[in-house]
């Protein structure tokens, strides 16, 4: 009985770090010049409901302008938030205050674009991370 509690605590704290969890998918680009996608998850569940399908980028001016496809492989919908964190050369986020979680509802089996600008000229990649 001793050993019950501590096992249904810690089964606790692992549900609730799981229903924190986030999936992130992110454009980098390889030796040769292609881009490549990627997606990663430590929420299974949230993983295996909703991907990155598509992620594009231009140059406005002199600001990164994005655009990600995002597909809810679910057949039901699904309520979740998303957010882009924009990055300088050197790795360090840029106005992580100024972006904020935004809500997305998506019906099941459906696609949306979210689309974002750099916050400055410094930016030269950028992350989108989705929660429920």
């Amino acid at each position: 009985m001793k050993i019950v509690r501590p096992l249904a605590a810690l089964l606790v704290v692992f549900v609730l770090a799981a229903c924190s969890a986030s999936n992130m998918g992110r454009m980098e680009v390889d030796d040769q010049g292609e881009t490549l996608t990627k997606v990663y998850s430590s929420n299974s569940l949230l993983a295996s409901r909703i991907s990155v399908e598509d992620l594009k980028q231009k140059t406005v001016g002199d600001l990164i302008y994005m655009q990600a496809t995002l597909e809810n492989d679910w057949k039901f919908e699904l309520d979740f938030q998303y957010k882009i964190k924009w990055f300088d050369k050197d790795g360090f986020e840029l106005a992580p205050e100024g972006q904020p979680w935004r809500q997305l509802v998506m019906a099941g089996r459906s696609q949306n674009n979210v689309q974002a600008i750099a916050p400055n000229p410094t930016a030269v990649r950028f992350e989108i991370w989705v929660r429920e």
